[in-house]
Formats: C-alpha cells, structure tokens, sequence
C-alpha cells in the first residue's frame, strides 16, 4: 500500500511540474489556410522550446449543412428580440473589452500573409467590391498594430476575376503567446461571460435560457 502511495504522490508531483513548466512557456503557432472549390482545409503546427516539441493536425473546412429546426426552438429563439440580443452582446464586449486588448499586446505575430482571388461576374461591381475590400484591410492592418507585436507588416492582396463569378483564399499566419496567459485571459472571460449573463437576465424579464 506504501509503494502505491508513493508512486500516485510521485506522479502528482510529476503532472504539477510539467502544468507547470508548460504554464510558462512560450507557443508558437502556424496556421496556413486554403479555401478553393477543390480544397478547403486549414493546417495548425503547434510548437514550443524552438520547435522541439510540435505538434501538427488538418482541419477540413466543409461547405455547412441545413439544419432544420424545430418550431418549438425558433419560438424559444423569439423570446429574446433582436435588440435585446445586441444589447446584451454590447455589455459583453464592453465588459471583456480590456481583458481581450490586454491579452492581444503579449501576442506577437511575425509572418502574415492571405491571398484572395476574388470575382462577382460583373466587371465594375468586381471593381467597386475590391476598393471596398481594401479598405476593410487598411482597418484590419491598422488593428493589429495597435493591438498585437508585429514584427512584420501583413501582406494581404486581391487579384480581380472580371468575368466569373469566384472566391478562393490561400493564407498563412505564424505568431506565438504565453499559455499561462492564454489560460488566465480564458477564465477571466469565463468569469466575466456568466456575470454579464447574470446581470442580464436581472435586467431583463425574458427567461434567456
């Protein structure tokens, strides 16, 4: 019963070392994304300690399902209108609105490049949607170095297809963040979801369930 004990206790130390160790520590992340007719996959590479631990698996990306739904669950989905719904998502934000930026300023991005391929069928509507697309790139741009570490500018660009109608996307990003603050900023969000809910549902006499 003794060399039992002995080896759980050895064990527990052993699991505690390594939450531990891997708590403050490093991961470096590569995410490469295509999005074709033909293929549409994502591949993530996980890495910590300068890639000597890695671990890399697919993602399909398959076109989405039809769901049908039961009157009974749309009539439990009116319950809550469309304004309450956005009100309670601007008190969400609002509350976890510092945790977020807070976290998103450890993390550093430095490689990030996304090609579109990108057509309507119509020349000049084409034309005006990727101006439009541009511009919604600058904003992004822009976010990203207020918000995170960028150690190189993003590369994002469209070729026009002026004559079909097409959307096709290649992109590759590779950042790194701290798990322990991951972890932290994860609870924190938990925690701040369920008193938004909470006070939410105080506020308002619709059952939100």
């Amino acid at each position: 019963m003794l060399y039992i004990y002995s080896v759980l206790i050895f064990i527990a130390i052993v699991v505690i070392i390594l939450i531990a160790f891997i708590l403050f520590i490093n991961m470096k992340v590569i995410i490469q994304s295509v999005y074709t007719n033909e293929e549409r996959f994502l591949i993530v590479k996980l890495s910590i300690l300068e890639n000597l631990f890695h671990y890399t698996f697919t993602i399909p990306l398959k076109r989405p399902k039809e769901v049908k739904e039961d009157v009974s669950d749309l009539e439990k989905k009116r319950d809550l209108s469309v304004f309450q719904q956005v009100d309670f998502f601007i008190n969400l934000y609002k509350n976890a609105h510092t945790i977020i930026t807070k976290f998103l300023k450890t993390v550093q991005i430095y490689n990030f490049t996304f090609h579109i391929h990108f057509g309507v069928g119509n020349s000049a509507l084409t034309g005006v949607s990727i101006g439009t697309a541009y511009s919604v790139i600058g904003i992004f741009e822009n976010l990203l170095r207020e918000y995170t570490v960028l150690h190189q500018l993003p590369s994002i660009d469209i070729t026009p297809n002026y004559y079909t109608t097409v959307m096709e996307t290649t992109g590759k990003i590779r950042f790194s963040f701290s798990v322990r603050k991951a972890v932290f900023t994860g609870l924190l969000l938990v925690k701040t979801y369920l008193k938004t809910r909470k006070d939410f549902k105080a506020t308002h006499p619709i059952e939100t369930n």
